[in-house]
């Protein structure tokens, strides 16, 4: 089954460099970049496609990642145009994406027609103990 959750638009695709502080990385705790610690996403935004949260997929280069998918994931900005190409979820095009913070290859947003998740590379992530403020 799959299981999805629709976020606005406006707030997919936060600046380069946007402040931890404006990502609405909903509940629980904060999944950030393992390389700058800019929030990303939170352990509450996880959700299952094709009945698992957690992949092994391989790219045509013969690279595997292990990935997992959310439903949310602010700090990341899609870079790439979609393709429907060695897509990994049939029916979705893809797109790669970056962290917000410091322009790590994170993962990539697949979209259908009516849907989208993101697939985020799960040892380029770290989560953090508790939200911490930038200002602070």
């Amino acid at each position: 089954m799959l299981c999805f959750q629709q976020q606005p638009a406006d707030r997919e695709r936060l600046p380069m460099g946007a402040p931890m502080e404006l990502v609405d990385a909903g509940t629980g705790p904060v999944l950030a970049c393992a390389r700058c610690r800019q929030h990303i996403t939170s352990t509450s935004a996880r959700i299952a496609v094709g009945g698992h949260h957690e992949h092994t997929r391989e790219n045509p280069h013969g690279f595997q990642f292990h990935i997992g998918c959310f439903a949310r994931a602010l700090g990341c900005v899609a870079v790439s145009e979609p393709s429907l190409e060695w897509t990994w979820f049939p029916g979705y095009a893809w797109q790669i994406e970056l962290c917000t913070g410091c322009a790590e290859h994170l993962g990539w947003r697949f979209a259908s027609s009516d849907h989208h998740f993101h697939g985020l590379i799960l040892d380029r992530l770290v989560e953090l103990a508790e939200l911490t403020d930038a200002a602070s």
